[in-house]
């Protein structure tokens, strides 16, 4: 069974540097000048595939481990900075610094590991290799998915007990630095246990097997809102006793050991399946493939125009009324989600000032605040009704210093993508196959009306946003 399992390892890694040293030479042969040198014959040279082949293992090597070290090495540096910290402050009084080194190596080990499974499960993700085995050479896909499983697992387990360098310098206790690596592969089981049952759920109701994009998007949000809520709790001093922190590895524990039972009763057909439906693809046959029968349920076959437009700009303005739920829905949602979400935070902001400088004095204050912020960018009165809020200082560090982040909200409302498809890429594509519309100047002039359709879309969205961004500051006084 081992020789088996390494027989099956080793097909693995040699496909992947050959397709990898294929690709390097295609690319070569691509480019204007060098390619017309390249001859045909170093895609079969010995010499230069071995040393390639070398160049890969260690490659494989360093990105697989050194950035498991790096990141648990990372963990217990930041919890020995931290029991330093709680040390000084008192802040975990009768608990000693091992216990606290310990409870936060392991509760930061435990985020760390659970957004890595939320953003990253590869075990279904049919890459070029798995796809020549299994569809060309009709490996088994329960044996090969197994094999690379346990492949990851023992890296995770051997990158985590090196990282246990930087636990013995920190002096972290040694039953973290050993618990850590079999902690890991438990919660790497468990999340692969939970997309195998998402699959078998969507295989029993013939749905296909894949990840969804819309989910990923999801997840990543949690994690980005998680991460620094952690970092707040930390920050103020919260402290989770170390048998708390011990019963939620157990619990992920035996969810691991249930994962573990879940993917060995996985049928090879489905693994099969699974796979098929995860076959890593360029954008272009991605595009192809695309299902647009929903959207096509969305358009209404009747419409009319009100004011007297002609031409082109009728046209338009027709689509436009006739593709309404699939083009202008998101967008006034969106607008209508951030107007709410602001209006309850300006709603509060006032009532703070009204409850703590009363009725005669809130309106005044609001808006000579509001003016000194728009014109000094500054507040001239500091006597804020949230200044001592842990809430409101969390608001303004993000304010100020990511607010950059509203780019992932703007992204997931822009509504660009089916507006181009359903535009240019369904419409005027159609209108090509008539004469009339052949003509650069019609073209040219259609082209320049979608194009300020498209900005209206999506003006009242990118607005809405930059209003709330700015009710954020004001509120916090950033």
């Amino acid at each position: 069974m081992l020789k088996e399992f390494f027989n099956t390892l080793a097909k693995v890694i040699h496909l992947r540097s050959i397709i990898g040293y294929n690709g390097l030479v295609f690319a070569l042969r691509k480019t204007p000048v060098i390619g017309k040198i390249i001859p045909d014959r170093l895609y079969g040279t010995a010499f230069l595939k071995i040393i390639y082949w070398i160049i890969h293992v260690i490659k494989e090597v360093g990105v697989l481990f050194i950035g498991k070290i790096f990141g648990l090495g990372m963990i217990y540096l930041a919890s020995f900075i931290i029991k330093d910290a709680y040390i000084d402050y008192d802040m975990a009084p009768g608990v000693s610094g091992s216990d606290i080194h310990a409870c936060f190596a392991l509760t930061l080990f435990i985020v760390y590991a659970l957004c890595g499974i939320l953003i990253n499960i590869p075990m279904f993700r049919c890459t070029p290799e798995k796809e020549y085995l299994v569809f060309m050479l009709r490996m088994n896909a329960k044996k090969l998915d197994n094999t690379l499983l346990v492949y990851d697992l023992a890296k995770y387990a051997i990158g985590y007990l090196i990282a246990g360098i930087v636990a013995i310098v920190t002096g972290c206790p040694f039953w973290v630095w050993l618990g850590i690596p079999l902690l890991a592969i438990l919660i790497k089981l468990f999340g692969t246990g939970v997309q195998a049952i998402s699959f078998r759920i969507k295989s029993r109701f013939h749905k296909p097997m894949k990840v969804s994009a819309f989910s990923l998007v999801i997840r990543i949000i949690c994690i980005v809102i998680a991460a620094p809520l952690l970092l707040a709790l930390i920050a103020n001093g919260y402290y989770v006793p170390l048998y708390t922190v011990l019963i939620a590895c157990g619990v992920l524990a035996v969810l691991g050991i249930w994962g573990l039972k879940v993917i060995m009763d996985y049928e090879p057909a489905l693994h099969r399946r699974a796979l098929r439906d995860n076959i890593v693809k360029d954008q272009q046959v991605m595009y192809k493939d695309r299902d647009t029968t929903k959207n096509f349920k969305r358009i209404k076959a009747k419409g009319s125009v009100k004011y007297n437009k002609k031409g082109f700009e009728y046209l338009n303005a027709l689509f436009i009324k006739r593709h309404g739920a699939m083009l202008v829905a998101k967008p006034i949602i969106v607008t209508a989600v951030l107007f709410v979400i602001a209006g309850l935070l300006a709603a509060e902001f006032i009532y703070g000032y009204h409850q703590r400088f009363g009725g005669d004095n809130c309106a005044n204050m609001v808006m000579h605040n509001l003016l000194n912020i728009v014109l000094f960018r500054c507040y001239e009165d500091p006597l804020l009704p949230f200044a001592e809020s842990t809430l409101s200082l969390f608001l303004r560090w993000c304010a100020e210093t990511h607010l950059l982040g509203l780019i992932v909200p703007i992204t997931i409302a822009d509504n660009s993508f089916k507006s181009t498809q359903a535009m240019f890429i369904n419409c005027d594509n159609s209108l090509m196959t008539f004469s009339f519309f052949k003509q650069r100047e019609k073209i040219i002039k259609l082209f320049d009306i979608r194009l300020i359709q498209l900005i209206k879309i999506n003006f009242i969205p990118a607005l809405s946003f930059a209003l709330a961004a700015n009710c954020i500051l004001f509120i916090t006084g950033g």
